[in-house]
């Protein structure tokens, strides 16, 4: 819901402050929605809210409202007015916030923390010395937890899970790379898609649902013969890799739409980072992901398709021509 809603806004519509380089740092209260990402990103005065990637990324101030942050080292030791939405390798939270949703390798929850409502914890190691309020779930191959909680659920992580999750990084870090190959080496055509999917987010969304159905069915109806099998195999091939890529044009949309309202002249290869990092914080967010993951999908798939249709009448009418 998080991407449709923020590609419906209009531009000019939300105040955005973008900082990006090798170690961008805040010294100064910003009075905004804070963008930021960079090798080592540090922020040491308050901000409104605060959405970052980073190698290391540390919050040594509060936050008004949410933290989203992803990153290979994340330590919050600033307050949070809204959620803390995390995922990266080594996790930290020292300071206080309404909820917490983490995914990650090593998480720890500080001893001065005070979580007012919920904590969802995902990880390898998990550790909680400070306060939850109501309700900690905790899914984890070991978790130690000598804080307090009004009712704690831990669900022992088997090693088979870990290497799933391993197996899902590499194919997020595959994708990465892919997408930048699309942006670097065939522009045209993957913004041509991107394109689509700004233009009719909510409409394209829909469409894209039901076509991953009907394609499927087709599909089928095209295998129950035994001349139609490798037809078949082939088109499904195709639909399965269709499946795959659908995400990274809704990644480059996302990105787009941060860095127009943050009236940020990036080139193609940062914007799509961005909106790749952000959208695959939220896919790690346990239930919310999948719906959010379906909804990528189905507005990437929608978006594909209308392009090639686009292609396709553009192509015969210069034949007519």
């Amino acid at each position: 819901m998080f991407i449709l809603v923020l590609l419906l806004i209009p531009s000019g519509a939300q105040a955005l402050t973008f900082l990006s380089g090798d170690q961008p740092q805040i010294d100064t209260p910003i009075p905004d929605d804070v963008v930021a990402s960079g090798g080592i990103v540090t922020i040491n005065a308050p901000v409104d809210s605060l959405t970052v990637a980073g190698g290391t990324v540390t919050v040594n101030a509060p936050v008004k409202s949410d933290i989203i942050a992803a990153g290979g080292t994340l330590v919050i030791n600033g307050d949070a007015g809204g959620k803390v939405i995390a995922a990266g390798g080594d996790i930290e939270v020292n300071g206080n916030a309404t909820n917490v949703l983490i995914t990650g390798g090593s998480i720890r929850i500080g001893r001065d923390a005070v979580i007012q409502r919920d904590a969802v914890i995902s990880g390898g190691e998990v550790t909680s010395e400070g306060v939850v309020m109501r309700n900690l779930t905790v899914s984890a191959t070991t978790f130690n937890n000598t804080g307090t909680a009004g009712n704690v659920t831990f669900e022992e992580r088997e090693e088979s899970g870990l290497l799933v999750s391993g197996i899902l990084v590499l194919l997020a870090v595959g994708l990465l790379i892919l997408g930048l190959i699309f942006v670097r080496f065939v522009p045209d055509p993957f913004l041509a898609v991107v394109y689509e999917v700004e233009r009719r987010p909510v409409v394209f969304t829909v469409l894209g649902f039901i076509a991953h159905f009907v394609t499927m069915i087709v599909l089928l109806i095209i295998a129950i013969t035994i001349i139609g099998i490798p037809i078949a195999l082939f088109l499904g091939l195709l639909f399965i890799a269709s499946m795959l890529i659908s995400t990274l044009f809704v990644a480059y949309a996302l990105g787009d739409a941060i860095a127009s309202r943050a009236k940020w002249r990036a080139g193609r290869i940062w914007i799509f980072i961005l909106g790749f990092v952000i959208l695959y914080i939220l896919l790690a967010i346990p239930l919310l992901g999948m719906i959010i993951h379906v909804i990528a999908m189905s507005l990437g798939y929608g978006g594909l398709l209308s392009a090639l249709r686009g292609a396709r009448l553009f192509r015969t009418g210069g034949d007519e021509a």
